[in-house]
Parts: structure tokens; C-alpha cells; sequence
């Protein structure tokens, strides 16, 4: 089932679910974003692009799917 993670309170509610950091003072909802996306990536790689992305699987654009496959090793 796709999900959207669209803002801080939907990136706080999965960092509670996968017991990732709070954010940081100072640091920005991408860097937060990106790192919890990393954290969860050897546990749920979908769930770890949704996260990146925003969105759920269902809505990656073909941009954000290329740089998924780049992002697990697929050369083109």
C-alpha cells in the first residue's frame, strides 16, 4: 500500500516507527528527510523512496524512478 509522507508530522510519525533521531536543531526537513530515508533503506526500500519522494510508489514521476534504480546500483 503506497504512502505519502508529505511534511514533518508524517516524517516524525515514521521516525518514531523505525526509532530514528529527532531532527536536529538547525537542520532543514530535506537533510531530516534524507537522512531518515537512508536509515530506513536496509529495512523497506520502497517505503525509504517514498520517504525521499514524498509520495507513494504509485506516484513516482520516471525522474524519481531512474535515480531509485541509480541510487541501487542500475547503470544505464
Amino acid at each position: 500500500m503506497p504512502i505519502d509522507f508529505p511534511d514533518m508530522k508524517s516524517l516524525e510519525r515514521a521516525a518514531r516507527i523505525h526509532k530514528f533521531r529527532d531532527i536536529n536543531d538547525g537542520e532543514s526537513e530535506d537533510n531530516y528527510r534524507t537522512a531518515l530515508a537512508d536509515h530506513v533503506l536496509p529495512k523497506d526500500r520502497v517505503e525509504s523512496e517514498e520517504i525521499r519522494n514524498k509520495v507513494g510508489w504509485d506516484r513516482f514521476t520516471d525522474e524519481q524512478n531512474m535515480a531509485m534504480l541509480r541510487r541501487h546500483g542500475w547503470k544505464r
